[in-house]
């Protein structure tokens, strides 16, 4: 079993270089600054909330930029912001051919969800810089095992890997995800920063192509409306790149933010108050570049580069908050918005945790 100290030793080479040299782009979209010009990725979107990041619809945002809202929309109730994607309105189940983008049901972010799940591995394309043996790696997918299982379509995560590590090393959080209902593709690159196109963004457009492919298990069961970035350490930084794609509209870098003003969607910038490798002034940087979308600095004063993670299969803190950032922004999960948005939230209020927010009040 992998320690926490073993963790925080395998993202410690090339992290300076990557801090150094890495940046993301600082140009807004079209000059629109924070996400004014996101575009869905496929037809069948939702209604476009501010900043560009689409939302569910059926009820007020708690803050800018397409928040989950307060929709409770079943499949098939034909309320506001439930879309079918793939088969017709009105026409077989979509359990049958198809899938509804819609609110999802509240769930309990620091438990297993509802969904059995599975794990392929070395799926989709190559993607990123070669490995010592000049292999170009894959992907490894994580995903709900029954995609019909409920009928809405499930929303997208893409997954960065700190420098020299693969999936496997996260697989308590992926599969955490997997069994809330998201398809998770994770690059099996162990310098997940590197190449162009960046692995993060090849596994959104793989997985997008797949919701396109009939022969793929995916097919016509993926919310393209919703895709959120996440990844440790050198994938923190893989994230915040990442998140300059329209298509991303939230992301979580983990221990190694950096600025990206070309945003489309509310972002978490996480980071341990002991890290020594990276520390938080990414984080805190990336924040302060944050003007009109929500955004949260969330710092966890108890934990290192390495020691956030769970490894007994148990969700840690951190695992379980990732999550419920997730269901909110990507599933429209009203019942966790608490957690975040306003002065007297979850977090701002466990002494656990030091927060600072930005247009998050309500």
């Amino acid at each position: 079993m992998t320690t926490s100290n073993q963790a925080c030793d395998i993202f410690c080479a090339a992290v300076s270089l990557l801090l150094a040299g890495a940046g993301c782009s600082s140009a807004s979209d079209a000059g629109a600054g924070h996400g004014g010009s996101s575009s869905t990725a496929a037809a069948g979107a939702a209604a476009t909330g501010d900043g560009g990041s689409p939302s569910f619809g059926g009820g007020s945002s708690p803050a800018e930029a397409g928040q989950g809202g307060s929709s409770s929309s079943q499949p098939g109730a034909g309320s506001a912001g439930v879309v079918p994607v793939g088969g017709n309105a009105g026409g077989p189940s979509p359990a049958a051919d198809g899938c509804i983008v819609g609110a999802w049901p509240a769930a309990d972010p620091t438990a297993a969800g509802p969904f059995a799940t599975i794990t392929e591995t070395d799926v989709g394309p190559e993607a990123g810089a070669a490995d010592d043996t000049g292999v170009v790696p894959k992907f490894t997918l994580f995903r709900p095992k029954d995609l019909a299982q409920g009928g809405l379509c499930h929303p997208v995560i893409t997954w960065g890997n700190g420098t020299g590590s693969t999936p496997s090393v996260y697989r308590s959080l992926l599969t955490l995800f997997a069994s809330h209902g998201f398809v998770v593709i994770a690059s099996n690159n162990k310098n997940v920063a590197k190449g162009d196109p960046k692995p993060m963004l090849v596994g959104v457009g793989w997985v997008l192509e797949q919701n396109e492919n009939a022969a793929s298990p995916l097919y016509h069961r993926i919310d393209p409306t919703h895709i959120g970035a996440t990844g440790h350490s050198q994938g923190a930084l893989a994230t915040s790149q990442a998140a300059g794609d329209s298509r991303i509209t939230t992301n979580v870098p983990i221990e190694g933010a950096q600025t990206q003003k070309n945003l489309h969607g509310p972002s978490l910038f996480f980071c341990g108050g002991q890290d020594t490798i990276v520390g938080c002034t990414g984080a805190q940087s990336a924040l302060t570049a944050v003007t009109t979308l929500p955004a949260m600095y969330a710092e966890y004063l108890s934990v290192d580069h390495g020691s956030w993670m769970s490894f007994n299969g148990k969700p840690s803190v951190v695992d379980s908050t990732v999550n419920a950032w997730m269901r909110v922004h990507l599933m429209g999960d009203a019942s966790l918005e608490s957690w975040f948005y306003g002065a007297s939230c979850k977090l701002c209020s466990d002494a656990g945790w030091q927060i600072q927010q930005k247009n998050m009040a309500q």
